[in-house]
């Protein structure tokens, strides 16, 4: 099973079902996610769907959040909307959005204690002007999971690997390629 925002829902792609990295697979990503929301869709899914045997979440960047207002809604500081410019405006800072991150990861980890997973995730240059790391990422046994730009580069340095900002056909190759590395292959095929 596979979670995660638009990279892994294979946003850009001209089919994203046939050409993603998961496309053999059950995915259950969702272009605009927060990590909030990538965690809880995940449990939700393994609750109604026990018989999941590997899970592979890829989390967001950590500026996304999330509130609720007749259900759970997204935001990102470049939203037009009140919530997110009170937020962004007078609750968010790198701290905060790295013990989010961190935080989603330490809950998902226990979670899955008994299903096996691998975790990696999107990055962004704003997470190293954190003054203070969370306690959370000096605990989780992620703390080094690899980013987008290790497997395939960044759009500026790679950008044959790219359409817009989301990996292309050949992006999701290089993807697929490393998991096909860390997955029980009985588990995962890219064919």
């Amino acid at each position: 099973m596979f979670s995660g925002c638009s990279i892994t829902y294979g946003d850009e792609l001209e089919n994203p079902q046939e050409q993603r990295f998961s496309k053999n697979h059950i995915n259950i990503a969702e272009c605009g996610l927060s990590n909030d929301m990538i965690v809880m869709k995940t449990i939700e899914y393994i609750e109604q769907n026990p018989e999941v045997t590997y899970v592979v979440t890829q989390f967001t960047v950590p500026r996304r959040s999330t509130y609720y207002k007749n259900g759970w809604k997204n935001i990102t500081p470049w939203k037009n909307n009140l919530e997110s410019k009170v937020y962004y405006k007078y609750l968010d800072s790198q701290e905060l959005r790295n013990m989010n991150l961190w935080k989603n990861v330490y809950v998902l980890d226990q979670y899955l204690r008994d299903i096996p997973h691998y975790f990696w995730r999107l990055s962004e240059k704003s997470e190293e002007e954190a003054k203070k790391q969370s306690i959370f990422e000096k605990v989780v046994p992620w703390s080094n999971m690899l980013t987008l730009y290790d497997l395939i580069g960044r759009p500026d340095t790679h950008p044959n690997h790219y359409v817009t900002g989301h990996p292309n056909q050949l992006g999701h190759d290089l993807i697929s390629q490393h998991l096909q590395g860390v997955v029980p292959n009985s588990l995962y095929h890219s064919s």
